[in-house]
């Protein structure tokens, strides 16, 4: 079996680089293995899209949850059935590891190379997202509409938390000072539904964010995105919240609305901040106005 492993350095807070030669020397035991090192963001999905086209059995990412976005997105840029693709692997190593978490693929590296190997082939769901712009990419585990995406861009601004920490500081920073609650248009399949909206998050996967179960009881492999829809409330409502969301209890709530569909369509009275996967897809400048939310039952095959 050939693998291809593609390393997040700045992983782990900065600690994944030391696993260059350990991972290469783990899955010489099994097979033929190469490890590339990204050098920029988003590099990622083109090394990937690379090792599907040479024919690699496997293609794995060891980092976090935006490397594996990366590099799912890589894979799957190819259309369904042009050709042989890939499996994804998954050595994780990141901060806050949901997709493992969720996949229950969380184990130590050594452990997660094996498992490249001699793991079996699971086919999960993925999302793909079209916004009104004409932009392409896929989700594997959420995506986040309205203050969650808002919370994942205030993120990316904390450099001295990592994981959870980091994500809670984000979350206490957008509540107190920087949401918007916009008026959407939302068509679960046939249902059309207005109202303004504090957030819409979508789930592949249960949990964001490092813990947050906001989509608890979805499944990766039951060709449907579980939707969580929040009307607007007061912040000190959404601070009393925060416990509840970590355990997933959130959805008793009477602001609360899940549903389970194939399409979700989404249109706003102003631009949106969207994440996939914790991945920044556009801020309000971006001026997306307009995004499809499309299943795509079985479309990747995961080592597990």
């Amino acid at each position: 079996m050939r693998v291809k492993v593609i390393l997040n350095p700045w992983a782990d807070r900065g600690r994944a680089l030391r696993l260059e030669e350990p991972i290469a020397t783990w899955g010489r035991r099994y097979g033929e293995i190469d490890v590339l090192v990204t050098e920029s963001a988003g590099q990622a999905t083109a090394l990937a899209a690379t090792a599907a086209a040479e024919g690699y059995e496997v293609v794995a990412a060891a980092g976090g949850d935006g490397t594996v976005n990366e590099v799912v997105n890589g894979l799957l840029a190819t259309p369904a059935g042009s050709g042989p693709e890939p499996a994804f692997g998954l050595i994780p190593i990141g901060s806050g590891n949901d997709y493992a978490h969720g996949m229950d693929l969380v184990a130590p590296a050594q452990t997660a190379v094996e498992r490249i190997f001699s793991g079996e082939r699971r086919l999960v769901d993925v999302a793909e997202v079209v916004d009104g712009l004409g932009r392409r990419r896929f989700a594997c585990n959420g995506i986040g509409i309205g203050i969650d995406a808002s919370i994942a861009i205030e993120n990316f601004k904390i450099r001295r938390l990592y994981g959870f920490p980091a994500y809670m500081l984000a979350t206490l920073r957008t509540i107190l000072f920087k949401y918007q609650t916009p008026q959407l248009t939302v068509k679960f399949d046939e249902e059309i539904v207005r109202q303004g909206a504090l957030l819409l998050a979508v789930g592949i996967g249960p949990r964001v964010g490092g813990g947050f179960r906001i989509t608890p009881d979805a499944r990766f492999d039951d060709g449907l995105l579980d939707s969580c829809l929040v009307e607007p409330v007061g912040r000190a409502t959404m601070l009393a919240m925060l416990l509840r969301v970590m355990r997933g209890t959130h959805v008793s709530a009477s602001f609360v609305a899940l549903r389970r569909n194939q399409v979700i369509e989404v249109d706003s009275d102003r631009p949106l901040p969207i994440h996939l996967d914790g991945e920044i897809f556009a801020t309000t400048a971006d001026n997306v106005c307009q995004v499809r939310l499309t299943c795509l039952p079985d479309r990747l095959a995961v080592m597990s």
